[in-house]
């Protein structure tokens, strides 16, 4: 026997009906409305993920808008509008389930933060294309051989020993001369070069070792160190590029 105290069951009736109040997809669906889907399976057999869009949002939707080109073609095939499935921002499906009029693109692209965002890199993109073109063509670092500081050869010079590399940022191999800035009484010596003058390939760095000399009894040769300025200059267009640095002499450090 039926227990009186359970609530009586709801008519099938009366529940599409409560949905329908609810949902007007259902209340389409109760009036014999379904919409334009015809469950021709398109959308979900050409899914790379294996998904069926028709039930929403998800997760392992990579947003490859296949289903919307095959939903789209179809609607052509009978002759509904298109855009059954699109894009849609999410505030706007309670709107459009409500059949009422979304906001048009543009107004969703026209807002004061993407304005701001198109601005901020617009400014990062026009800064880098400025840096690309003010560039130096000639770039190059110098780091002294430490280990000795300095080297007494046998007449009495003292030498020190530098790393030096030269970057070549041109389209074409260019020349370059190492030379020292107001500093008369050093002599610069290039290991494997003839004279001061290099060949750096195009787009390319090389390294040189560069020998500083100072002549016996001089005062760089006699001080603890002296502040110097190796310079590279291009042979074409005589662009330089300076690199402040210090020699070694015998004085005493402290």
């Amino acid at each position: 026997a039926p227990d009186p105290a359970a609530p009586a069951p709801i008519p099938v009736a009366a529940e599409t009906a409560a949905e329908a109040s609810l949902d007007p997809v259902a209340a389409r669906i109760a009036a014999g409305e379904p919409g334009d889907c015809i469950d021709c399976m398109a959308c979900v057999n050409v899914c790379p993920m294996g998904i069926d869009i028709r039930n929403g949002q998800q997760l392992e939707c990579i947003t490859c808008a296949l289903c919307i080109d095959a939903c789209d073609e179809i609607m052509d095939k009978i002759g509904k509008p298109r855009g059954l499935i699109d894009y849609v921002a999410l505030s706007d499906i309670p709107v459009e389930q409500a059949g009422g009029e979304t906001p048009s693109l543009w107004k969703h692209i026209l807002r004061p933060r993407t304005i701001i965002y198109t601005a901020l890199w617009s400014a990062f993109g026009i800064a880098l294309i400025l840096a690309l073109f003010l560039r130096p063509n000639l770039e190059m670092t110098v780091a002294p051989v430490r280990n000795p500081i300095f080297i007494t050869l046998s007449d009495g010079t003292i030498r020190n020993v530098y790393n030096v590399r030269l970057r070549n940022k041109h389209g074409e191999p260019r020349d370059f001369r190492v030379v020292l800035d107001g500093s008369p009484e050093l002599a610069v010596v290039i290991e494997g070069a003839d004279g001061d003058t290099v060949t750096v390939p195009a787009d390319a760095q090389a390294q040189l070792r560069v020998y500083v000399s100072a002549p016996p009894g001089s005062a760089v040769a006699e001080s603890d160190n002296t502040d110097i300025v190796l310079v590279a200059e291009d042979v074409v267009d005589g662009t330089t590029f300076d690199v402040a640095t210090t020699f070694n002499g015998t004085g005493v450090r402290e």
